[in-house]
């Protein structure tokens, strides 16, 4: 994984597991400048139930973001006063699942597609709107060579929920009309079998490797 440094994305740790945490991530290459230019959100790193109880003490020691965002890496606990919080995340409870990973990978859709200028007008409001109000997300990243159907064919098993939203980013090594108008086709043909009540964003840019991700995220209040 490339370096990742957050011009406005703030990592705030709750306890010492959550800043061992951002520590290793940092060691990661994963981390946020300093001298930001501005600070679009404050993400709270949650371990334990002592951090969730603090959650709001620890926010009033930092400026107030245009979101503040709380991810849980332990699905059940619990934030008592959610007044001043945006969204509450945790991630999917599959066997094997690994919280510190999938922090990973949701730092790098936040940093891919918020924070580098796509070539489709996806923003920060639109990736607000996905994650907003209490949600259980997820990220599924395929790399391909020449054909994205490739890639494709390993998103068509995940479990596409009605109330989901969903964001789904392609690269393309170099922008050319006919490559691109053979992806949009492969893609048309996916992105068809999304619920009609679901929400979908997509988005692409140039980048190496090329690759295609699904990031999701289904309400945990249903």
């Amino acid at each position: 994984m490339k370096e990742i440094a957050f011009d406005s994305l703030l990592l705030i740790a709750t306890d010492d597991v959550c800043q061992q945490a951002i520590n290793q991530l940092r060691s990661d290459g994963i981390y946020s400048i300093e001298d930001r230019s501005c600070t679009l959100v404050n993400m709270v790193v949650v371990s334990t139930a002592e951090g969730a109880e603090h959650v709001h003490q620890v926010l009033e020691n930092y400026e107030r973001a245009r979101k503040n965002v709380v991810v849980k890496m332990t699905p059940e606990l619990c934030i008592k006063d959610e007044s001043d919080i945006d969204s509450i995340l945790s991630f999917l409870p599959e066997p094997g699942c690994n919280p510190y990973m999938e922090l990973k990978h949701f730092l790098q859709v936040y940093h891919e597609n918020v924070e580098i200028h796509s070539m489709v007008g996806f923003d920060f409001r639109c990736f607000s709107d996905i994650i907003r109000g209490k949600n259980v997300v997820s990220v599924y990243s395929y790399e391909y060579q020449d054909n994205i159907a490739e890639a494709l064919s390993h998103l068509k098993p995940v479990n596409l929920k009605d109330s989901g939203k969903y964001l789904l980013s392609f690269t393309v090594g170099k922008y050319d009309d006919k490559d691109l108008s053979r992806h949009l086709a492969s893609l048309n043909e996916y992105m068809d079998t999304f619920p009609e009540e679901s929400c979908l964003y997509w988005t692409y840019r140039e980048a190496t490797p090329q690759k295609i991700s699904l990031f999701a995220s289904i309400s945990s209040e249903q």
